[in-house]
């Protein structure tokens, strides 16, 4: 059975050709269409914000990596006055 991957999810793993100018891991994140659009639409300006969190990890063949999950960003909700 091969791994399906989940929407806004992803890996970073350890760059196995490494020079002094490359990055340390590299890696590729999927994010669902509907998502990345409804993120757009909210967006006040050119950019859009996507909350990041990783997981260190350790595959079956023993490779230390990072999985991903995208979503939307935190925001503190506003308290409501006491009348």
């Amino acid at each position: 059975m091969a791994y399906e991957q989940k929407p806004n999810t992803g890996a970073l793993f350890p760059n196995q050709k490494k020079t002094p100018n490359h990055p340390d891991v590299r890696g590729d994140i999927f994010l669902d269409k509907t998502f990345l659009i409804e993120q757009m639409d909210k967006s006040k300006g050119s950019m859009v914000k996507i909350a990041l969190s990783g997981w260190n990890n350790t595959s079956k063949s023993g490779m230390n990596y990072t999985s991903l999950t995208a979503a939307e960003p935190y925001v503190k909700p506003e308290e409501e006055l006491p009348y």
